[in-house]
C-alpha cells in the first residue's frame, strides 16, 4: 500500500510540472503556423483549442547532453471529437525543460507506458488499424521515437 501511495505522490508531482508548463501547437486555422499555450492544472481551453496533459511521462537525456530532458503525452483538439495525441519533447537548457519537438502519434491512441532506452523513447499503446472505430484502436504498438535535435518550433513559426 505504501507504494501505491509514493506512485501517487511522484505523479502528482509530475502534473504539476508538466501540467502548468509551455506547449507550441499547430493553430487551429493555419496549420503552418505554431500557437504559444501554457496549460494551467493541466489544460489549455479556448474556443476552437484545447490541450491537455496526458499523465504519461518519462525523463531522459533526449539531446545527449547529460542533463535531464522529458517526454511527455499531450493531446490537443481544435472543435469536434477529435483528440491528436502528440508526444512532446521538453529539453533542459540548463535552466528549465522547454518543449522543443513533437512526433505525432495516432489520434485517439491508448498509451500504456513510455519508457527511455538509449536517449529514444518507447511508447507501447494501441493505434487505429482498418476496420476498428475511433474510440476503439486495437493494434498494439511498441513505436521507438526520437529528439534529432532540429527544433519543430523555430522563432518564425510562431504567431
Amino acid at each position: 500500500m505504501l507504494f501505491l501511495l509514493c506512485g501517487c505522490a511522484h505523479d502528482k508531482e509530475a502534473a504539476k510540472i508538466f501540467g502548468n508548463m509551455t506547449y507550441f501547437v499547430s493553430n487551429p486555422f493555419d496549420r503552418q503556423k505554431i500557437e504559444e499555450v501554457t496549460l494551467i492544472n493541466e489544460e489549455y481551453e479556448d474556443t476552437f483549442l484545447n490541450v491537455y496533459y496526458g499523465n504519461k511521462y518519462v525523463y531522459g537525456d533526449f539531446n545527449h547532453d547529460r542533463l535531464k530532458d522529458a517526454a511527455v503525452v499531450i493531446f490537443e483538439n481544435h472543435g469536434g471529437n477529435l483528440d491528436e495525441y502528440e508526444l512532446a519533447f521538453l529539453i533542459n537548457d540548463g535552466h528549465k525543460l522547454v518543449h522543443k519537438a513533437s512526433r505525432d502519434l495516432d489520434a485517439w491512441a491508448v498509451v500504456n507506458s513510455l519508457r527511455e532506452k538509449d536517449g529514444k523513447v518507447i511508447v507501447d499503446m494501441y493505434v487505429h488499424q482498418e476496420g476498428d472505430c475511433n474510440a476503439g484502436p486495437s493494434k498494439r504498438v511498441r513505436n521507438v521515437y526520437e529528439y534529432t535535435g532540429s527544433d519543430d518550433f523555430p522563432a518564425d513559426k510562431k504567431l
